[in-house]
């Protein structure tokens, strides 16, 4: 064999064993970057513009910071619309017959939670959506879906605010509810018309359920739409919204088993939230000895089918983790892992915290049960306050604060459980979490959106522009309050690339929280130690066959 011969052979082998050396240091498991399914529509054509039609503050304004009224009093005004409106996005047509919906609570200040009202909170009247698929969508145009219908205001706090979201129930001519499939995002007779009038970037719970969507099961889908209230003749402009699936149990929904009391492991789903003085609370062992703040309330099963029995086995089955969890000894501790779908806990407090929902785990939280006896986390749920848009507290950038939550912050004492959080994020973070993966999402959302943006601005700007919502203000960050779209979304991408930037460098600050960290880190100095050795075993053979061949390839040379 001639010299060069020798020489390309001992370089390729050296090249080959330098690739499976570096392999056996890569995480095992790296998945592809996940991609965002994006239903909007770009048009070419030129929308419907209201900007000379647009409210605009005036001595009325109302701008006291801490109102619970929302802040202003622009409710009753609107921007009136004619039959030639056009817009890109889908249209939701409502007709109440001039009934205004109502809601179904008022906060009662002595108890210090929101009470039922007696009075029938819906309006009742017909809904129509105008959806061509691509081309623009025109009020005289033939609708793809038409129903009866009632709906009420949803949400506590919100319910306060002038751009109020709906509870939409679908019915039939008497009254009664019926399953229909709605913008092809599934069939259910429930459904919401979801907006936050605190986000002007329109984006916030879109990002986050799309997000969770494509790692976490039960996400509830959404899609944009531009509604309109009809009133006989009159057309008013409501704003852009997201028709959406409520969180409940059903076959499109949180799909769980029948329930049956003579199963082996009873299914539910649960809420944790404020006290609900209609709701079925569970007296379980974190409530009752006040380790945990807020409720856990039966969702799912109805309390018509609910007996003493089934609520003693699911507060049962509640109180065997939650004793685990809170136990002082570690071995005691540590058989919560028995009781909890693991997987579902990481992604949870992964997406909560990598958004900045402060919220979660405290109120609007939702865990469920199938016949796996398995307490499983999830749906996600409101994420219209993350992101840098808590009325009252920044976002933690430089920190983590998911930490804090109820059941994670005991469960952060498994070290076992923080190594699965950082693994899982270092996947995620290589791929939908990325910031090219979060910007182009964004950027594709926005340009679908289209001058539909403009219009909601025209209709609420008035309180978008304000620019005293947020409080504080940051020390050496730019301002919270902006009062341009492009100023808001530019913020809502710089806070989730810096925080995702932290997160990179810092996660495994979690193991703070962790017991027997020592043996943990102990165990993986092994297994580092076991590959160093490996490889400096392997790099040895490389350089003495490299030699051998070199000294071939010489001696080869020296009888030519």
């Amino acid at each position: 064999m001639g010299k060069w011969n020798y020489r390309r052979l001992s370089l390729i082998i050296v090249i080959a064993l330098m690739v499976f050396g570096g392999a056996i240091m890569q995480t095992e498991g790296t998945k592809e970057s996940l991609s965002f399914p994006n239903p909007l529509v770009t048009l070419d054509e030129q929308s419907t513009s209201l900007k000379n039609s647009a409210i605009s503050a005036d001595e009325t304004f109302l701008s006291d910071y801490g109102n619970p009224t929302g802040r202003t009093n622009f409710r009753d005004k609107e921007i009136l619309i004619d039959e030639n409106f056009t817009g890109n996005l889908p249209l939701v047509i409502l007709d109440t017959g001039g009934q205004k919906p109502g809601r179904n609570s008022i906060y009662d200040s002595e108890k210090g939670y929101y009470v039922p009202l007696d009075t029938d909170p819906y309006a009742y009247g017909k809904i129509w959506i105008i959806d061509n698929s691509g081309r623009e969508n025109r009020i005289m145009d033939s609708p793809v879906f038409q129903s009866e219908m009632k709906l009420r205001i949803r949400g506590n706090s919100s319910g306060n605010y002038d751009k109020q979201q709906y509870l939409l129930k679908l019915t039939d001519e008497k009254g009664n509810p019926k399953k229909q499939k709605v913008m092809d995002i599934g069939t259910d007779s429930e459904w919401i018309l979801n907006v936050s009038f605190i986000d002007k970037s329109l984006l916030r719970n879109y990002l986050a359920y799309v997000t969770a969507g494509e790692i976490m099961p039960f996400t509830p889908d959404a899609r944009f739409c531009e509604v309109i209230w009809k009133d006989g003749e009159s057309l008013s402009y409501q704003g852009i919204y997201m028709m959406m699936e409520s969180v409940k149990v059903g076959e499109d929904r949180v799909d769980l088993p029948r329930f049956s009391e003579n199963s082996k492991n009873l299914p539910f789903l649960l809420r944790r939230d404020r006290y609900n003085l209609t709701g079925v609370i569970l007296n379980n062992y974190g409530t009752e000895k006040e380790l945990i703040p807020g409720f856990l309330d039966i969702e799912w099963p109805d309390k018509e089918v609910l007996t003493k029995n089934a609520i003693e086995r699911i507060t049962g089955q509640i109180n065997r983790f939650e004793e685990a969890l809170f136990a002082e000894n570690y071995e005691d501790f540590i058989e919560y892992r028995e009781y909890i779908d693991r997987q579902s806990f990481v992604d949870y407090f992964l997406i909560n915290e990598f958004f900045m929902n402060y919220d979660a785990g405290f109120n609007s939280t939702y865990i469920y049960s199938d016949y796996s006896g398995k307490l499983k986390m999830g749906p996600v749920w409101d994420f219209d306050q993350a992101m840098d848009n808590n009325e009252t507290q920044e976002a933690r950038l430089f920190t983590t604060a998911f930490h804090s939550a109820p059941w994670f912050e005991q469960i952060l004492r498994d070290p076992e459980f923080v190594k699965a959080l950082l693994e899982r994020y270092e996947e995620l973070r290589k791929g939908i979490l990325s910031d090219k993966a979060i910007g182009e999402f964004l950027d594709g959302t926005i340009e679908g959106l289209g001058t539909a943006i403009e219009r909601d601005w025209a209709r609420w700007g008035y309180y978008y522009c304000d620019g005293n919502y947020l409080k504080p203000e940051y020390e050496g960050w730019p301002e919270r309050n902006t009062k341009t779209y492009q100023e808001e979304t530019d913020k809502l991408k710089k806070v989730l690339s810096v925080h995702g930037g932290w997160m990179d460098s810092h996660l495994d600050s979690l193991y703070q929280f962790s017991e027997k960290v020592e043996i943990y880190e102990s165990k993986n100095k092994d297994i580092r130690e076991s590959r160093g050795s490996m490889l400096a075993i392997v790099f040895v053979i490389v350089f003495g066959v490299s030699v051998v061949l070199v000294q071939r390839a010489e001696q080869a040379d020296g009888q030519q």
